[in-house]
């Protein structure tokens, strides 16, 4: 690959983004969980409807609705009753599923690791470019 290729904004993007993966991939697997339910568990901080967090996840609510069986199974998520609404279910995690939350964040932390590990100029590159301001289409 030549060298302007791997300091193109998509590239240095990219790379972060396989090397974020590898990171929430790795830590799910010490916790005996796939990267999807880890995510899912990451962003679950309080009780909500399958269908939000079918969006969050941004898939099909049936894939969610499997994930969330096995979730339950485990013991990581319950199932409530909405206050709001009494026909209608929230998913919410379990002390231990919090449990589990808490140590996939500490260990995942801000993925600070995985860019404190890229060279200073690509670093340096990636703080201009979320800095820019967003372009209009």
């Amino acid at each position: 690959m030549s060298d302007s290729c791997e300091r193109s904004p998509l590239a240095l993007i990219m790379g972060l983004a396989e090397r974020l993966r590898v990171l929430v991939g790795s830590t799910a697997a010490e916790l005996d969980l796939t990267p999807a339910q880890a995510q899912l568990i990451a962003q679950l901080e309080g009780p909500r409807r399958m269908g939000d967090i079918a969006q969050m996840q941004t898939c099909d609510p049936s894939s969610v609705t499997a994930m969330m069986q096995r979730l339950e199974r485990d013991g990581l998520v319950a199932r409530v009753v909405d206050p709001h609404d009494a026909r209608a279910r929230l998913v919410q995690l379990t002390d231990k599923g919090s449990r589990l939350r808490a140590q996939f964040i500490e260990r995942v932390g801000d993925g600070s690791e995985v860019i404190d590990a890229l060279p200073d100029d690509q670093r340096e590159a990636l703080a201009v470019l979320f800095a820019a301001p967003n372009v209009p289409k």
